[in-house]
């Protein structure tokens, strides 16, 4: 044999030892060591996999690693991420093909609480998770708590159907979601007060926030108290953003490039509702940029689509719609001696019968 095909076949044998020894086990048989990855598949009709989950996240390294699903899965156990420095990625497959049903009657079906060590990039990729309705006593995800969650990212997901969509717990800072939709909870989105070293750089690039059952209030609320959150290139279809809860505490929120939409104005039960909703706090300090503000019931229509109860706003090349049939009194109201600066305000619709900023 010449050595130019010797090379060759030893080359092969190589990368394909290398190939094999890169494949974990699936999580119904753990390793205490190993690779930094566990992939759970083959599941049989009645595995729980939030049970696979939890398991293959026992056998990471204390350092933690990457869990892989190949298929989707109904479970009841909720799946715990909450070993202090030990952060987990939990990863599907583009498209909505792996999907994750809780079937828990209450309770947190995915809590992230791994730490604030500087860790950067856990979270989630490529998952859809599921929940039981948006009645239900039920939260999607909770990131942060006594262990905190800096770092955490959400990439290309979807959270729907439950209580209470997506939470924040304390001790939580520079996380990131984006390419996502949260859609069809009681709340989408609860960044609350009261939280201890919590809401630092909190962002969403390009999510949509979706379908909140009437009276679509409260769905994206971000209750402040040191909270600096920023809304970029997203949607709000059928979703109010609030700002502030009420006098206790207040928020630091930027919007740009986003678009609100009453989508969902025909629906059984849909009624009017206050896009953006600012309380009075005089600490909350919102700024709108390049967003735009469309209203697409022909007829019978809000008053308004902004309510500013207090605190400050800026709001800069923000453009507006609303049919004929339905023209707003003002495009926002406002109330306790809320402050407004604006600069390149567009009614496209030139159907606005009071002033565009009432009081």
């Amino acid at each position: 044999m010449s050595s130019g095909v010797l090379r060759f076949h030893r080359l092969a044998a190589a990368c394909f030892l290398l190939l094999f020894s890169s494949i974990a086990l699936p999580a119904t048989r753990p390793t205490p060591q190993g690779p930094s990855v566990r992939v759970v598949s083959g599941l049989l009709p009645g595995d729980d996999i939030g049970a696979l989950v939890n398991a293959a996240y026992a056998t990471l390294p204390d350092h933690g690693g990457v869990i892989v699903l190949q298929e989707g899965g109904s479970f009841s156990t909720p799946i715990s991420f909450a070993q202090d420095g030990k952060p987990a990625l939990l990863v599907g497959l583009p498209g909505d093909v792996v999907t994750l049903t809780y079937t828990g009657a209450d309770g947190t079906a995915i809590t992230f609480d791994c730490g604030t060590g500087h860790r950067m990039g856990y979270g989630v990729r490529d998952l859809t998770l599921t929940g039981p309705g948006n009645a239900s006593n039920t939260t999607g995800v909770v990131f942060g708590g006594a262990n905190g969650a800096e770092g955490i990212a959400f990439r290309d997901f979807k959270i729907q159907s439950f209580g209470t969509n997506l939470r924040m717990g304390s001790n939580t800072w520079l996380a990131e979601f984006e390419h996502g939709m949260v859609r069809d909870g009681g709340v989408n989105l609860l960044l609350p007060s009261g939280l201890v070293e919590a809401g630092e750089q909190i962002t969403f690039n390009h999510v949509t926030f979706a379908d909140a059952p009437p009276p679509h209030k409260n769905s994206v609320w971000v209750q402040g108290g040191g909270q600096e959150v920023v809304f970029t290139d997203c949607s709000f279809d059928q979703a109010q953003l609030r700002i502030g809860n009420g006098s206790t505490s207040a928020a630091q929120v930027v919007v740009k490039g986003t678009h609100f939409e009453n989508p969902n104005y025909a629906t059984p039960g849909a009624v009017n509702y206050d896009y953006l909703a600012v309380d009075n706090n005089p600490g909350n300090l919102v700024r709108v940029t390049d967003s735009y503000f469309l209203q697409d019931a022909p007829a019978q229509g809000p008053s308004h689509l902004m309510m500013l109860n207090g605190g400050s706003v800026i709001i800069c090349g923000v453009g507006m719609y609303t049919p004929a049939g339905a023209p707003l009194k003002n495009f926002a109201l406002l109330a306790n001696g809320a402050q407004v600066d604006t600069y390149g305000f567009n009614d496209l619709s030139g159907n606005i019968t009071g002033a565009a900023f009432g009081h």
